[in-house]
């Protein structure tokens, strides 16, 4: 079979892989029909983020059911199945304190990072981790179900109430995705982004009663032109940090989920006179099933969410789309693209 594999840094390639077997009885073969480029995909390409040489990247994917283990009763060949990659064992420290989403196994079972991922024909995970999929949802929207599971974690440390302004910094696959985790709750707010081309994009495909704008300043002054402070701002990021604090309503959320390297500073007994919140969140935990139901339901119209799509082979196209020119060896934000999905097998549907 086919695979992306990354090797070091701006060292990525496809290499003929031997398609994976069924070695436990609750395993299950699948085969991927579509796989969604994540920024953390970008990351270990550009070196700002560590994988394992010789691991295959890739970990948003949808596919079909080909083989499966003797224990397995839930699922049979031909059912068309979403994939949750957060692996946890169950039994660690972590897990049993459900904290399963920092597994002590990570360093080895993480899905596109140190462990085998999707970038690839066929893939194999235990039955637990598959969720069915429905005729009417195609693999490519299937695909954002794991990063929507990952704004819910982030969501889920929140107090949440409906009447909360909020302020999402970055109007990326991220940003949008946390706007409509949050749209689904009833709250609205403001994108802000520096490129005008994809806040043109995020205005276009925002949910409805949130607005885009360039900078923070002229958001929070839209949501709060009296006070000039916002209950919530997330950074999707990874620049801002905690210097936004002071442009945070008393008992206000600061949400971190930008993975970039940085050095931030805040006053601490501000954090505490005004009981601010500073939360970071990163992957799934517990709540893949309410992502994968958001996108049954299209609750979350993942559809427009996706701006572009592109065969396996063509994966130097894509990255560059989203800003990462593999041949150069540059990363800058993209304002091409929002979501961008390579498609496995030829089939996108």
């Amino acid at each position: 079979m086919l695979a992306l594999v990354y090797k070091s840094a701006w060292d990525v390639a496809l290499e003929e892989r031997p398609i994976p077997e069924i070695k436990k009885d609750n395993d299950v073969l699948v085969r991927i029909r579509a796989t969604g480029v994540c920024g953390t995909d970008l990351g270990i390409i550009s070196g700002k983020y560590h994988a394992v040489p010789s691991t295959i990247l890739g970990h948003e994917s949808a596919g079909d059911v080909v083989a499966v283990g003797s224990a397995v009763s839930s699922l049979k060949p031909g059912d068309r199945v979403v994939i949750d990659p957060t692996y946890y064992c169950g039994q660690c420290e972590m897990c049993r304190t459900g904290r399963q989403n920092h597994c002590t196994h990570k360093s080895v079972t993480e899905t596109g990072v140190s462990a085998d991922g999707t970038f690839t024909d066929y893939y194999v995970t235990e039955d637990r981790f598959l969720y069915k999929l429905k005729d009417h949802i195609s693999y490519e929207e299937a695909t954002l179900t794991e990063p929507l599971s990952c704004m819910l974690t982030g969501i889920n440390q929140i107090h949440l109430l409906p009447n909360f302004t909020t302020v999402i910094i970055g109007a990326g696959p991220i940003g949008i995705l946390y706007s409509y985790a949050l749209a689904s709750k009833g709250v609205t707010g403001c994108l802000v982004d520096i490129s005008e081309e994809r806040l043109a994009i995020a205005d276009s495909i925002a949910p409805e009663r949130w607005s885009a704008h360039a900078t923070l300043e002229a958001a929070i002054h839209k949501l709060a032109p009296e006070k000039n402070q916002v209950d919530m701002i997330v950074d999707t990021t990874g620049v801002v940090g905690t210097e936004v604090l002071s442009q945070l309503a008393s008992g206000g959320y600061l949400m971190l989920v930008g993975l970039r390297d940085g050095v931030s500073s805040f006053n601490p007994k501000e954090v505490v006179d005004r009981s601010l919140k500073i939360i970071g969140s990163i992957d799934s935990l517990g709540t893949f099933s309410t992502a994968h139901y958001l996108i049954e339901q299209q609750i979350i119209p993942a559809q427009k969410i996706i701006t572009h799509s592109y065969p396996l082979d063509d994966f130097h196209e894509a990255f560059k789309t989203l800003g990462c020119n593999i041949s150069e060896r540059t990363l800058q934000p993209s304002s091409q693209a929002i979501k961008i999905v390579l498609q496995s097998n030829g089939s996108g549907n």
